[in-house]
């Protein structure tokens, strides 16, 4: 389970989860949310989103040493539960955990205690919506930047990995659009956080954005790491912090097939 050298990394992804706090319409009651979140027409965007982006892109990482949380709410239907775990099948590295409705971080936190090793001195926890993709380096990228960093810090502390490098794809009504970016800050896809086993934070503690004013960051530039998809059912405005649309059409072509195993066709093609 993500034990290489002693590390062992853990993502968790909330999977339509409803909850006290967390999201744009978390402070509604538990009964409206459900009404809202488990539409079926909603839930079968998300259902081909995450098929085709989130989990595509777990089951292709290079290093498979790893889990991936599925977070639910306990009143998640039984009819999307079992869709769920037909996805997911015998990929080992998959775990659907099932809380109550609850304030999310507490739900969050539980899950990375209840699924760590607290034999092993490391945890790496990452983060992926169920929408977005992480190239199929990103474990592998992770496992080998994490200890060294953590190494310079020295104390066991937390320290955020942030890979700032990536594509946007907006699906539109008209017509999708695809661009670079290279972001200032955390995005909700891909960041990451290493500390010692049995710390109470992990990479859910902070929101996303604002994750280096809380804790020292590493910002890894070198490759593009996700593929974030801008659409109808986005919880927030789509937030943008960096440089976008920069690169040539044909070198961002060569990021999505080498990193993601897509092509601009598909993408513009998704949706319609």
């Amino acid at each position: 389970m993500g034990k290489s050298n002693g590390n062992q990394i853990i993502g968790c992804m909330r999977f339509s989860y409803i909850s006290k706090g967390g999201f744009a319409h978390s402070h509604d009651p538990q009964e409206e949310q459900e009404r809202l979140i488990y539409a079926a027409d909603r839930m079968e965007r998300r259902f081909k989103l995450f098929e085709h982006f989130a989990l595509k892109s777990l089951k292709q990482q290079t290093d498979q040493d790893f889990k991936c949380i599925f977070l639910i709410t306990q009143t998640f239907p039984a009819e999307y539960r079992q869709r769920l775990e037909d996805l997911i099948g015998d990929w080992s590295p998959g775990i659907i955990i099932a809380k109550p409705f609850m304030p999310q971080f507490r739900a969050i936190r539980a899950c990375y205690e209840e699924v760590q090793d607290d034999e092993l001195r490391w945890i790496t926890s990452f983060r992926l919506d169920d929408d977005d993709m992480l190239d199929k380096r990103f474990v592998e990228r992770v496992r080998r930047l994490a200890l060294p960093l953590a190494r310079v810090r020295g104390d066991g502390n937390p320290l955020i990995i942030s890979f700032n490098k990536g594509v946007y794809l907006e699906i539109g009504e008209d017509e999708n659009r695809i661009f670079d970016a290279c972001e200032r800050t955390p995005l909700s896809v891909g960041a990451a956080m290493i500390t010692h086993t049995g710390k109470r934070e992990n990479i859910y503690s902070r929101n996303h954005r604002k994750l280096a004013a809380f804790f020292p960051a590493y910002s890894e530039l070198d490759e593009p790491s996700w593929l974030r998809t801008v659409h109808q059912d986005n919880d927030s405005i789509p937030e943008f912090t960096g440089i976008l649309d920069k690169r040539e059409p044909s070198e961002v072509d060569q990021w999505l097939a080498d990193g993601f195993d897509v092509s601009r066709e598909w993408l513009m093609e998704f949706g319609r």
